[in-house]
């Protein structure tokens, strides 16, 4: 085939794609939809689910442009190719297609939290999927009803020139946007954030911040700890208490051996329990009680500081 022959094919067959039939266009979309769905529910390798949730921005925020410039690419209502981008619809269309992406991202993933989902690959590609469904279902809905020329358009001769500019553009910004995410990836820093998150856990008055007992009596709270980013070392660690800034006379402190986390849906490395018993004041009033735990001193707790339970008892009669 001479090199004429294959530029002037190559030239129609683009020329047919930028022309394509509106209804055609829609149900490449609502396949290529279903599919992308298919392959994050399915579990496919992250490359493909990556590729996938890309489509599933791309159809609705191409489905909203299209409802709001009142026609589709191809139909019977646009102008001509040459023609199609002149004044402001031409940036119109490059830039709301772009902005309807980020908007229905930013919208789906601040909607699945009020709603009660997790935000999980499989529950924003269900949401986007939703999304697509319905604008696209619009877009049925407004081909539906313009008419619908049966005579059919030569293909239009597209200037190849144009059509450069055009993909150099693409690929500067694809290599843009790429650099710019390997350059986000590359400052993040490969340590994890080391921190304790304690709790109080018993009794059950003490949860609440308020533990009322008689004078003299004894007094127990019960604390658990949990390690991120670090497990904790097996020393126990250090545990001091003081009841309206007094320390109390003859506490009792155990910590437990630390354990693999439990009873939460974080991403905790290790739990610790601890519990503190002391007499209560022989005087009636309201003590404020601080509970300070710092955690054992090893290379993998450097940095990590001291956690703090604060607490008031009441003492009456």
């Amino acid at each position: 085939m001479k090199r004429t022959d294959i530029a002037t094919r190559s030239r129609q067959v683009l020329g047919a794609v930028l022309t394509s039939d509106p209804r055609t266009a829609l149900r490449g979309a609502a396949v290529v939809a279903a599919l992308s769905l298919a392959a994050i529910l399915l579990g496919a390798p992250v490359e493909v689910r990556v590729l996938a949730l890309v489509a599933l921005l791309v159809i609705p925020a191409w489905a909203a442009a299209a409802l709001i410039l009142g026609n589709t690419p191809g139909s019977s209502a646009t102008r001509d190719i040459e023609t199609r981008f002149d004044g402001l619809e031409r940036p119109l269309r490059v830039l709301l297609p772009a902005l309807f992406t980020l908007i229905i991202l930013l919208e789906t993933v601040l909607a699945l939290g009020p709603l009660g989902f997790q935000l999980t690959t499989s529950t924003i590609g269900l949401a986007l999927f939703a999304v697509s469904a319905a604008l696209l279902a619009l877009v049925a809905i407004r081909i539906r009803r313009s008419p619908r020329k049966p005579e059919s358009r030569a293909v239009p001769d597209v200037p190849w020139r144009r059509v450069g500019r055009t993909a150099l553009v693409s690929i500067a910004l694809t290599a843009l946007c790429v650099g710019a995410l390997i350059g986000a990836l590359a400052m993040q820093t490969t340590q994890p954030e080391r921190y304790v998150n304690t709790i109080l856990t018993g009794p059950d008055t003490a949860i609440a911040g308020q533990l009322a007992v008689a004078p003299g009596s004894p007094v127990d709270i019960e604390w658990t700890s949990y390690s991120y980013g670090f497990l904790f070392p097996a020393l126990p660690p250090d545990v001091s208490a003081t009841i309206g800034g007094i320390s109390p006379t003859d506490p009792r402190l155990v910590t437990t051996p630390p354990t693999a986390p439990f009873d939460t849906n974080t991403n905790a490395r290790s739990a610790q329990v601890g519990t503190v018993s002391f007499l209560a004041p022989n005087e009636p009033g309201r003590y404020r009680v601080a509970i300070d735990i710092v955690i054992a001193q090893t290379p993998d707790t450097v940095g990590v500081g001291p956690t703090s339970l604060v607490l008031y008892l009441s003492v009456a009669p």
